[in-house]
């Protein structure tokens, strides 16, 4: 597209193409090894498939996508923010993709680790006022030989934390005034950009939701996450597999073809955004 020469992508497992990794496995075969049997398709990095790719190449521009398995919104917003000041001599050519995942998913720095890290909660029950958890999870990369000691220590200092300064409220206040004042400086500075509607989109201001949060008419449906897109068209990875995984990630496909429809919703909608 004219003007238009970098994509940049955040969210969680949905925009990373998370499922298709290349060592997840099925039950006697990987899931890359499935695909290319099944259908005849290959990749040799996960994010080569994600939405974001497929529309970065029907631009032919440069994408950009910092996803992650069980990133949250304040990752998202941390490292988009950085990402266009890092390029503010070229934010009239940048277009951001903008997921914004659910609650319970803290992002932190760890000085154990000397990085930023992810951290899941997985909650009991989806009352605001209880703030109780199950366990306090990290994304798959932590769980190898190099980091596990590291990231064992890490987790359980993480649980001082939640102990003693996390609620619910207080986490949904914060992370929803980091969003609001993100996407009013995007809006100011003419960037173009889209976000996704999710668990955060009641508070987003109305005026910010007008032009820019997805609004994708797919026959008489109205998509506004990609999730649940995939769902809808029953293309997760457990439907494109023949259910022989309960994976509910999006799938190749679904990616592709999200991707294709996400690109002809830019381009008819690129002046407003």
């Amino acid at each position: 597209m004219k003007g238009l020469n970098v994509i940049y992508c955040n969210g969680c497992s949905h925009s990373a193409a998370g499922g298709l990794e290349i060592d997840r496995t099925l039950d006697t075969i990987s899931v890359r090894d499935y695909y290319k049997e099944r259908y005849g398709v290959w990749w040799d990095e996960q994010k080569e498939v994600s939405y974001s790719s497929v529309i970065a190449s029907n631009f032919k521009c440069e994408v950009v996508n910092e996803a992650e398995s069980g990133g949250g919104s304040a990752r998202v917003i941390r490292m988009a923010y950085d990402f266009v000041k890092k390029n503010w001599k070229i934010k009239d050519s940048l277009f951001l993709i903008l997921e914004l995942p659910s609650m319970g998913r803290l992002d932190m720095y760890s000085k154990k680790l000397d990085s930023h890290i992810i951290l899941n909660l997985h909650f009991t029950n989806n009352d605001y006022t209880d703030d109780s958890i199950i366990d306090i999870y990290g994304t798959r990369k932590y769980y190898n030989s190099d980091t596990q000691n590291d990231w064992d220590l890490v987790r359980e200092a993480s649980k001082s934390y939640y102990n003693n300064f996390f609620s619910k409220k207080a986490e949904y206040s914060r992370v929803s005034r980091e969003i609001n004042t993100f996407l009013t400086f995007l809006r100011y500075h003419k960037i173009k950009h889209i976000f996704f509607a999710g668990e955060f989109s009641p508070s987003i201001e109305s005026n910010l939701k007008s032009s820019n949060m997805l609004s994708l008419k797919v026959g008489k449906q109205t998509i506004e996450d990609f999730h649940q897109y995939a769902l809808d068209t029953e293309s997760t990875i457990a439907h494109e597999t023949e259910m022989r995984t309960t994976d509910i990630h999006p799938g190749y496909f679904s990616h592709k073809n999200f991707g294709n429809l996400l690109s002809e919703y830019i381009i008819e909608n690129y002046k407003n955004l």
